[in-house]
C-alpha cells in the first residue's frame, strides 16, 4: 500500500502520513526516536508497519473481543490534513460514527499527540484509543520499561498476568504486556544509547509493552526480523479502561515523547 501524501520538516526528519494521520518519523538530535522501515512500509492491506499507528475507536478487536479490523480503522482512514507553523499536523476523519481528531506538534523539545473521539450516533458507544509507539532502541534485549511499580498487568503471549512489585520490565521473547493503572509517566530505558525516552500522558491509564521477538518461532516477516532494533511502549486507554461516550461526548487524551540523556 501506499503511505499517502507525507507531511515533512526538518529535511525528512519529521513526517507525518496522511493515510492514518500516522507519525512516521521525529528525530531532533542524530539518533532516531521512531522505528519506520521505508522500504517495508506495507504491514497488510491499507495499513503501514511502523511509526505511530493510532488504534481507534477500538484497540486489538475490541474490549469485548469482537470488533474487526485489528486496531480499530482510525489507521486505515485517509484524514483530512491541515499543517500549520511551528509543524502542526491536524487529521480528521469518520470511522463507523465516531469523530476522530488527531492533532500532532513537533518541536526540538518534544513530540505531542492529542486523540479526540466523539460520538457522532444516536446511542452509547464503547471507545478505546492508544498510541501503538514503535520506538527505536540500540537493542531491545537492553532496553527497560519503567514507571510501572504496583500496575497490573497480562501478557497475552503466554498468559501470565499479575501486578508489579518492581518498577521495570525487562524485553524478553514474548513480550505482549497490556499494563494497567499506569500513571501519567512511562520511560523507555535505551542504555546502548544512553538515553531514556520519556512519555508524559493524559488520561492514558493503559500502556502496552510489545517486541516481536518470539520463543517458539522463526519468522521472514520484515517487522519481526528487525525484534531487536525498537521496542513498543503504546499509550492510551483500552480493554476494561475503556470508555462509554453519550451521544455528541468526547473524549480527550494525549501524550508527550521526549529524550533525556541516562
Amino acid at each position: 500500500m501506499s503511505t499517502g501524501i507525507i507531511h515533512t520538516a526538518r529535511d525528512g526528519a519529521w513526517q507525518v502520513a496522511e493515510h492514518g494521520c500516522q507519525v512516521l518519523s521525529w528525530q531532533p538530535a542524530d539518533t532516531p526516536v521512531i522505528w519506520f522501515d521505508p522500504e517495508h512500509a506495507d504491514e497488510s492491506e491499507a495499513v503501514i508497519r511502523g511509526g505511530i499507528p493510532l488504534c481507534a475507536p477500538w484497540f486489538g478487536h475490541g474490549p469485548n473481543n469482537d470488533q474487526d479490523p485489528q486496531h480499530g480503522l482510525a489507521r486505515r482512514a485517509t484524514f483530512e490534513v491541515t499543517v500549520t507553523e511551528p509543524f502542526r499536523v491536524t487529521g480528521v476523519a469518520e470511522t463507523a460514527s465516531i469523530g476522530i481528531r488527531h492533532d500532532v506538534v513537533m518541536t526540538d523539545a518534544a513530540l505531542e499527540m492529542t486523540l479526540t473521539l466523539t460520538n457522532h450516533d444516536h446511542t452509547p458507544r464503547t471507545v478505546e484509543g492508544m498510541w501503538h509507539s514503535y520506538f527505536r532502541v540500540a537493542d531491545a534485549t537492553q532496553a527497560r520499561v519503567r514507571g510501572i511499580q504496583g500496575t497490573e498487568w497480562h501478557n497475552f503471549a503466554t498468559g501470565e498476568r499479575g501486578s508489579f512489585d518492581c518498577d521495570e520490565l525487562a524485553i524478553a521473547p514474548d513480550t505482549d504486556t497490556v499494563i494497567q493503572g499506569v500513571g501519567t509517566a512511562i520511560d523507555l530505558v535505551d542504555p546502548v544509547w544512553d538515553r531514556r525516552i520519556h512519555l508524559e500522558t493524559t488520561r492514558c491509564p493503559s500502556a502496552v509493552v510489545w517486541n516481536p521477538r518470539s520463543s517458539s518461532a522463526h519468522s521472514d516477516n520484515p517487522t519481526a526480523s528487525a525484534w531487536r532494533d525498537f521496542v513498543c511502549v503504546e499509550t492510551g486507554m483500552c480493554k476494561e479502561n475503556a470508555v462509554s461516550l453519550l451521544p455528541g461526548s468526547s473524549l480527550t487524551l494525549s501524550t508527550q515523547i521526549s529524550v533525556e540523556t541516562l
